[in-house]
């Protein structure tokens, strides 16, 4: 499984291939994209666990970590895209796999319902 913490297997995975961005990945970077497809998923804690070993949820904060990374500077030749169709589709495939993993693990909390 694809670990989201260690810098070598993101550098790889994002095709980066020097050391000078290493604290900007992991401190900037990486924690803006988790956030964004959280926040683009579920903010309920009790969906925490779901995206934890989600390897789709992986490679969706890849994705995105890649496109922000790749378009940090604020100029360019080609047009820019806020967010990538790819990372659009992972993030559609979440929220359905969201909806079947809470079926599957949440409790409902029945008391006071007759």
């Amino acid at each position: 499984m694809l670990k989201l913490n260690d810098i070598e297997t993101i550098k790889r995975a994002i095709r980066v291939d020097h050391n000078l961005d290493d604290d900007l990945i992991l401190n900037v970077y990486l924690p803006a994209a988790q956030r964004q497809i959280k926040a683009a998923i579920s903010l309920d804690e009790k969906d925490y666990s779901f995206f934890e070993s989600n390897s789709v949820y992986n490679l969706a904060v890849l994705n995105t970590l890649a496109h922000h990374y790749d378009n940090r500077s604020s100029t360019t030749d080609t047009p820019k895209q806020e967010v990538p169709l790819s990372s659009l589709t992972l993030i559609q495939a979440l929220r359905g796999d969201l909806e079947k993993w809470r079926a599957e693990n949440v409790e409902v909390d029945t008391d006071g319902l007759e």
